[in-house]
């Protein structure tokens, strides 16, 4: 499968990233965590990158096989806990570093308040940034 990679930026008031996703044959399925709704940006993730959404709510994928974690967390557990585990990830809401796990919410791991709009197609290039997400 040619999966395609894309490019991730935090939406305004938001935290951290750019983030690029570049799925891979071990890493081609992306878990969201969203209080039992589908938001419209894995819709987007899904078509761009030809990943597989997973709803973190019904059944799980095994961490070495994920690439992305999207989540809707206003700043408790779900924030921290997929960084902690080197996974990038997602937060729909404006969450900046905060909850018992703000040490592993860095640019590299997390980006927040994300929309379609802060998701495009990527070269899978890297990114350098010097914004650390405080504005």
């Amino acid at each position: 499968m040619a999966w395609k990679s894309i490019r991730i930026e935090k939406g305004t008031g938001g935290f951290g990233g750019p983030l690029i996703v570049t799925p891979t044959e071990q890493k081609h399925k992306f878990i969201y965590v969203t209080g039992g709704n589908r938001p419209a940006i894995v819709d987007k993730i899904a078509k761009l990158t030809g990943m597989e959404a997973v709803d973190g709510f019904k059944t799980s994928i095994p961490d070495d096989e994920t690439a992305l974690a999207v989540i809707d967390c206003g700043g408790t557990l779900r924030c921290g806990i997929y960084p902690k585990k080197g996974i990038l990830t997602v937060n729909v809401l404006p969450t900046g570093k905060s909850g018992p796990l703000a040490q592993f919410i860095t640019p590299e791991l997390y980006v927040s308040n994300v929309d379609v709009d802060q998701i495009t197609a990527s070269d899978g290039s890297k990114v350098t940034t010097t914004d650390n997400g405080s504005d």
